[in-house]
């Protein structure tokens, strides 16, 4: 899946006592480091998703911490960088932080 997860949701996701925790953020650092995931840090948590080489743009909500991909158009973002600074660009991901709809409604 490409939606971001932590430690704690993957661990979650295993067999019963087939890893722990600490073996499981290890294994993530050993991904990160060899750029197979990428990372992305809230409150103190730190999220990851498979490193595909391609672009990632992330919603965030500072409220209910869920996070979505979204499907944006900034590609023109990326060939003025290309072109007018003369940098080849391998891959780049994005984070917008907000408050989403419903955490919206619940300020109000």
């Amino acid at each position: 899946t490409r939606q971001p997860k932590s430690a704690e949701m993957i661990l979650l996701e295993l067999p019963n006592d087939s890893m722990n925790l600490s073996t499981v953020y290890r294994t993530l650092d050993t991904f990160f480091e060899q750029g197979l995931v990428s990372k992305s840090t809230m409150k103190n948590t730190a999220y990851y998703y498979i490193n595909k080489k391609d672009h990632h743009h992330y919603m965030i909500c500072l409220g209910c911490q869920k996070m979505y991909e979204i499907d944006c158009h900034l590609d023109h973002i990326a060939d003025h960088v290309a072109a007018d600074h003369h940098f080849k660009i391998t891959h780049h991901d994005m984070t917008v932080y907000g408050y989403c709809e419903d955490c919206q409604r619940n300020m109000n």
